[in-house]
């Protein structure tokens, strides 16, 4: 375990680059000239700041990670699952034209997804398909930010939701289902996980906000409302287990 001043650190980076690229983008719309760097970098503390709190699926998620590389590669080269799709050069560094990053998002939002869900004690299909369609759910506010305001990929066949082809949302729920249950029961969920993501999530929310996509923003305020009910139902169930055992 990294020692607490590395931890402090990381975290107050990460805080640095949220809240700098919050800043940006309501004040001037845009990242500033020569803050490219800035988004890896975010994504990048994100990440490091999952692994380090999720001790016990260190292995899991560096293969989520590697397999979600893996999908955008082969998306991007054949158009399956999600639709036909390339990025540009915005987020570097790539690898075979795919961003780096890529392997970071993946990661943060599957920990993120299962962190929350999980504990709520539910079967494996039905946490592995609830938390597909919440993925899928955080792609509907997250997709349109990356494209129309950060321009990290470009669609080559425009679609129906803010130019998004539906079958990007297809893929994303399949994807996110087989990547879900391959660690399902793995012990994860860590209250710092589930702060990093939720950030994640509100930090795009704001961005969509600043760019007046009014849908994306209305979907990454709503997850987060449901993410904190969701969590106090988790955080009173011992309350309410005692108080039925003692009735």
């Amino acid at each position: 375990m990294p020692g607490r001043w590395w931890v402090m650190a990381l975290t107050g980076a990460y805080a640095v680059l949220w809240l700098g690229g919050v800043l940006a983008h309501l004040v001037w719309r845009k990242t500033p000239e020569g803050a490219g760097w800035t988004a890896p970098a975010f994504l990048g503390c994100a990440a490091a700041l999952v692994f380090v709190a999720e001790a016990g699926a260190r292995r899991w998620l560096a293969g989520v990670g590697i397999a979600g590389l893996l999908v955008e590669l082969i998306g991007a080269t054949t158009g399956l699952p999600f639709g036909r799709y390339s990025y540009t050069d915005v987020l570097q560094p790539q690898l075979a034209g795919v961003p780096a990053a890529m392997f970071c998002a993946w990661v943060i939002l599957i920990a993120y997804v299962k962190a929350l869900l999980e504990p709520l004690g539910w079967s494996r299909r039905r946490g592995v398909a609830i938390g597909a369609a919440w993925m899928t759910a955080i792609d509907l506010a997250i997709d349109p930010v990356a494209t129309q305001a950060l321009d990290f990929w470009r669609w080559h066949a425009p679609g129906a939701y803010y130019a998004i082809p539906l079958s990007n949302f297809a893929g994303w729920f399949l994807v996110s289902a087989l990547l879900l249950a391959s660690g399902w029961r793995l012990p994860s969920g860590s209250a710092a996980t589930l702060r990093i993501g939720r950030s994640v999530v509100l930090f795009f929310g704001f961005l969509a906000a600043a760019h007046g996509l009014i849908a994306p923003s209305a979907v990454a305020f709503t997850l987060t409302a449901l993410d904190l009910i969701l969590r106090r139902a988790v955080e009173e169930q011992p309350k309410r287990q005692a108080e039925t055992g003692l009735g």
